[in-house]
Parts: structure tokens; C-alpha cells; sequence
């Protein structure tokens, strides 16, 4: 729903992996800004090679193009090559959720076709039904972003996780060019500083909010 904060995960297909050379990495957050960008802000990222975990808060207004069954109401008409469009601007946080998920979908058919293809494969990639979970206080929220980026330490993946190229970690504790709303992460811990605090210290699991 518009406004609310999720934790989204999801695994391959009987926990085979999703992927498989660097490339697909990065083909992967490219589909994520291409589907998603509009309607969520990205929070924190980790990408491993049979799993991920995505830290999202989906926008409270987002303006998609207008169909021909929906109201003129909340219309913002644009001239386009000598010819008049027409954007909705969207409010109702139940029919965003909607387009969140419908865009999600796409996003993993789409990726999924790829590395169906260059893998030779057939089937399903992902597990079917990706979990989500509402995150309803702050508390919660600091931690789950910890959480996602501490997950490739935990797995093995990486000896130290503040140095894993496949996750938002390094981008929110940058200054360059990036899709996450690094100033979003930093307040939520009351600073840049605050959020490299949290993450220097190893906080016990919580499996009351673990997806896995």
C-alpha cells in the first residue's frame, strides 16, 4: 500500500540460483529502477547468488499514463508532438500497492526470460510466491536494513559485508550518482553518521522478521 515500508525477498526456484555472471547483477537492478523507480523509493539492496532482499517504501503519489476506462479526475494533460496526453496522478494507497505488485511481476518475468535464455533453461526461475513483510515501526525498519546488508556475511558470500559489491551499502554511504534515496536512509538513523553506528555493531537476528 502507498506510504508503507517493505521488506521484499525472494529465492530461486527450489533454491537454485537467480544468478549466475556479473552481468545478471546488474541487469537485475537495472529492471528494478526501470519497473519500480517511479513508485518506490529504494531503501537497501543485496543481491546473492540464489537469493535477494530489497528494502523498499512505496511512494505516496505516484503519476502513471491514463487509460481509457479511468476518470478524468486527477488527469494532468501534456501536448506531445502536437498531440494532447494524458497522466493520472494516483492517491489511493490500495490501488498503488496494486500497481507495486503488478510492476513487480513484470520486472521478474522479464528477468527471468533473460536468464532463461542465456542459460538454456525452462521453467520457473524464482519461487513463485516472493514474501513480503509490512514494517510498521522504526525500530523494525533500522534493523531490516542492517539485516539486508549484513545477509551476505552471514551466507558466506562475503568475509565482510561493507565490502560487497552487490548491495546498497557502499551507495548510502557514498556521495556518487545512485538509485537509493541515500538522504531517506541516513534520517531514518538521524544521520549519515548514525547508520555507519548501527552498522558497526552485530545486532542479534530477529526471527520474528526474518523472510528466509
Amino acid at each position: 500500500m502507498g506510504g508503507n515500508y517493505y521488506h521484499l525477498f525472494n529465492r530461486g526456484s527450489n533454491c537454485q540460483n537467480i544468478f549466475y555472471l556479473p552481468k545478471n547483477y546488474d541487469y537485475f537492478l537495472k529492471l528494478l529502477k526501470d519497473f519500480l523507480g517511479d513508485y518506490v523509493y529504494f531503501l537497501a539492496y543485496s543481491l546473492m547468488p540464489n537469493h535477494f532482499h530489497l528494502v523498499i517504501k512505496i511512494k505516496d503519489e505516484i503519476v502513471t499514463e491514463k487509460g481509457e476506462d479511468q476518470e478524468d479526475e486527477g488527469t494532468v494533460l501534456s501536448e506531445e508532438n502536437g498531440s494532447m496526453t494524458g497522466s493520472l496522478i494516483i492517491k489511493d494507497e490500495v490501488e498503488i500497492g496494486k500497481i507495486v505488485v503488478k510492476q513487480l511481476k513484470r520486472m521478474f518475468i522479464t528477468y527471468a526470460m533473460a536468464i532463461n535464455n542465456q542459460e538454456n533453461r525452462v521453467g520457473n526461475l524464482f519461487d513463485p510466491k516472493y514474501k513480503r513483510l509490512l514494517i510498521e515501526n522504526q525500530d523494525y525498519l533500522e534493523y531490516v536494513i542492517f539485516y539486508t546488508h549484513f545477509n551476505p556475511e552471514k551466507h558466506g558470500i562475503a568475509n565482510n559485508f561493507r565490502t560487497y559489491r552487490f548491495s546498497s551499502f557502499k551507495a548510502i554511504n557514498g556521495t556518487g550518482k545512485t538509485s537509493i534515496a541515500r538522504d531517506l536512509v541516513h534520517e531514518l538513523y538521524g544521520g549519515k553518521e548514525g547508520f555507519l553506528n548501527y552498522h558497526n555493531v552485530l545486532h542479534e537476528e530477529r526471527t520474528d522478521i526474518i523472510l528466509e
